[in-house]
C-alpha cells in the first residue's frame, strides 16, 4: 500500500529548457511513490514539436493556467466568490496589500489572485492539501490565504533573493511550511529576510543532475587546434558575459587564439554582439542562442574549458553539468559556487567582476593539458558525491512527506 501523500507542484513554466532539474525531480518523486500533480502558470517555453519525448509526456499531464481562456478564469473566480465570499475578500485585500500603491504592481497581483483561485480550486478537486511552488511563490502565497492548504517553496538563486522586498520574501517565509534553498549561501540570505523564529523552516536541500546522462568524452577542439571556451546562460546583465568578452579580448591580445561559444538568449544579446565586434572578436565569438539538448551536449563535448562570468548566481546547474562531463571550469567566487568548486582542486575561481583574475584562471588552464584533465576528473567526482539527482531527491522527498502530513 502506498502511504505517500498527494502533492501538487506549482511551477511558473513547465517544462522549460533552463529548469530541466524540475522535470527530473518530478519524475523521481513519482518513482518514489508520490502521487504528484503539476500545475504550470505558463505553457512550455517551446512548441510541442521541439520538446523531448519526456517533456511531451509531462506536458500532456500538466494543467496550464494560462491555457485557459480569460472568460474561463473569470468564471472560476466568480464561482469561488459565491462559494466563499469572505475568504475571497480576504485574498483580495491581501493581494492588494502586497501590491502597494503602484498601478502596475496592482495589475500583476490581481492576476496572481485570479491564478491562485484556479490553483486552490484544482487542489480541492484533486483532494490535495499541500503545494510546493517553484518560480510561482506569490501565487501559492495568495492561494494559502484563501484556501485551507499548506505550502512550501524553493529558492534557487538571484531571481528570488536580489530584491526581498519586491518578492515579499518575509511574508512568504512566515506563511510557508518550509523554504528550500539549493545552496547554503542561499539559506544564509533567507535568514536575513525573516525573523530568527523562522530560521528552522529554512532548509538546505541541494538539487542535482541525472549523472547517467552525462558521460564524459575527450575534448574535441576545432581542426585548427584553437581551444574552445563554452559559456551557457541567459544573456543578461547579471550573467556578466561582457566581462568574459573582455577577458577573451585580453587573452587574444597576448597572442592566444580562442573561440568562445555563448549558449543562451536574452535582453543583452544584441548589445553583446555589438560589443564583440567593437572588441575585434567577431570571428572568435559564436552566439549559439537557445539550442536543443543534443547540440548542447555536442558543444560540451567539444569544449576545452567551461566558463561562467556571472555577477550573481545560486548554484548553476550548467556548472554541475560541465563538471559531470569532466570539463575544467572557471567561475566567480560568489554565492553558492564555492560550495561546488574547491579552488585549485576541482576547478578554478576568480574574484567577481575582475577581468584580470578571470583571464589568469583561463590562462592557467590553457597552459596545462594535464591540469585540465585532472580538474575535470576531480570535478566529476564532486558531482557524483554531492549532486546526484536520485539521491538528493530521496532526501528532499523526506522533507516533503513531513510537510504534507
Amino acid at each position: 500500500m502506498n502511504n505517500k501523500p498527494k502533492l501538487l507542484y506549482l511551477i511558473g513554466q513547465f517544462p522549460a529548457i533552463n529548469h530541466g532539474y524540475l522535470l527530473a525531480e518530478v519524475r523521481h518523486l513519482r518513482r518514489l511513490g508520490f502521487s504528484l500533480e503539476v500545475i504550470s502558470v505558463s505553457p512550455p517555453d517551446r512548441t510541442e514539436s521541439t520538446l523531448s519525448e519526456v517533456e511531451r509526456e509531462e506536458a500532456a499531464r500538466t494543467y496550464y493556467i494560462k491555457s485557459l481562456s480569460a472568460l474561463r478564469i473569470a468564471l472560476l473566480n466568480a464561482a469561488e466568490f459565491f462559494r466563499s465570499p469572505i475568504r475571497c475578500f480576504s485574498g483580495l485585500f491581501f493581494a492588494l496589500r502586497l501590491a502597494g500603491p503602484d498601478p502596475k504592481a496592482i495589475s500583476y497581483h490581481l492576476a496572481y489572485l485570479a491564478e491562485a483561485v484556479v490553483v486552490g480550486r484544482r487542489m480541492r478537486q484533486l483532494g490535495i492539501s499541500h503545494v510546493h511552488a517553484s518560480f510561482s511563490a506569490t501565487v501559492a502565497l495568495i492561494a494559502a490565504r484563501i484556501f485551507p492548504i499548506t505550502w512550501s517553496f524553493g529558492v534557487y538563486g538571484f531571481g528570488e533573493l536580489h530584491d526581498p522586498s519586491a518578492s515579499h520574501l518575509k511574508e512568504r517565509i512566515e506563511s510557508a511550511r518550509f523554504v528550500r534553498s539549493n545552496s547554503k549561501f542561499g539559506r544564509g540570505q533567507l535568514m536575513l529576510s525573516c525573523d530568527r523564529s523562522q530560521w528552522p523552516k529554512l532548509l538546505y536541500s541541494p538539487l542535482g543532475i541525472e549523472v547517467a546522462d552525462f558521460v564524459p568524452t575527450p575534448a574535441n577542439s576545432t581542426d585548427s587546434g584553437v581551444p574552445r571556451l563554452l559559456c551557457v546562460g541567459r544573456l543578461s546583465q547579471e550573467k556578466g558575459q561582457a566581462l568574459l568578452l573582455e577577458s577573451v579580448a585580453a587573452l587574444s591580445a597576448e597572442g592566444l587564439r580562442l573561440q568562445l561559444h555563448l549558449v543562451g538568449d536574452g535582453p543583452d544579446r544584441r548589445w553583446l554582439e555589438n560589443y564583440a565586434r567593437h572588441l575585434g572578436l567577431a570571428s572568435s565569438i559564436v552566439f549559439e542562442g537557445w539550442i536543443d539538448e543534443a547540440k548542447l551536449m555536442a558543444l560540451y563535448s567539444s569544449a576545452d574549458i567551461f566558463v561562467l562570468s556571472s555577477l550573481a548566481e545560486g548554484i548553476p546547474m550548467v556548472l554541475i553539468e560541465a563538471m559531470a562531463l569532466e570539463k575544467p571550469c572557471v567561475a566567480p567566487r560568489i554565492a553558492g559556487i564555492p560550495e561546488l568548486i574547491d579552488h585549485g582542486a576541482d576547478g578554478l575561481l576568480f574574484a567577481v567582476a575582475d577581468v584580470e583574475d578571470l583571464s589568469q584562471q583561463i590562462r592557467t588552464l590553457l597552459q596545462s593539458t594535464e591540469l585540465r584533465l585532472r580538474m575535470g576528473k576531480q570535478g566529476r567526482q564532486k558531482v557524483l558525491r554531492e549532486y546526484d539527482m536520485a539521491r538528493n531527491t530521496r532526501q528532499f522527498a523526506e522533507i516533503l512527506e513531513r510537510a504534507a502530513c
